[in-house]
């Protein structure tokens, strides 16, 4: 199986629109209902399922606003997706910048398995020249 370019942008694009809605369920529906999300390399088990995935993006995104999302171009194997990501927002009145990278396994045109690794900095930092290529 093969996902399509059109598939993995709409797919991401409703990933950034969850980060600015604040959209647990949302982010949920993005998934298979058995998916597994690694939000952390170092996370000892993943959130398993759309309940723990809601559960999840809720208390992830409960003080954030101000979301600014965007992605650099997807690298499609397959159903794998390998994309960065880079965010700005603020989180109890703070801002800071998120950059990281997906890996995705996409079943149809949901995502069945995330795997992401990010760091966080206070502040609003813009990509370094290059990023997303």
């Amino acid at each position: 199986m093969s996902v399509s370019v059109d598939n993995v942008q709409d797919w991401l694009e409703g990933f950034g629109r969850v980060w600015r809605d604040r959209d647990a369920q949302g982010a949920a529906a993005l998934f298979t209902d058995d998916a597994s999300y690694r939000n952390s390399p170092f996370l000892g088990e993943p959130f398993v399922g759309r309940h723990a995935i809601e559960g999840f993006w809720r208390a992830a995104v409960a003080d954030v606003a101000d979301v600014h999302f965007r992605y650099g171009a997807p690298v499609i194997e397959g159903n794998r997706v390998g994309v960065e990501w880079w965010t700005t927002l603020t989180s109890a009145g703070q801002p800071y910048t998120l950059a990281g990278n997906l890996l995705l396994t996409f079943a149809d045109e949901q995502v069945s398995d995330l795997r992401e690794s990010f760091v966080k900095q206070p502040g609003t930092h813009q990509p370094h020249p290059g990023w997303g290529l």
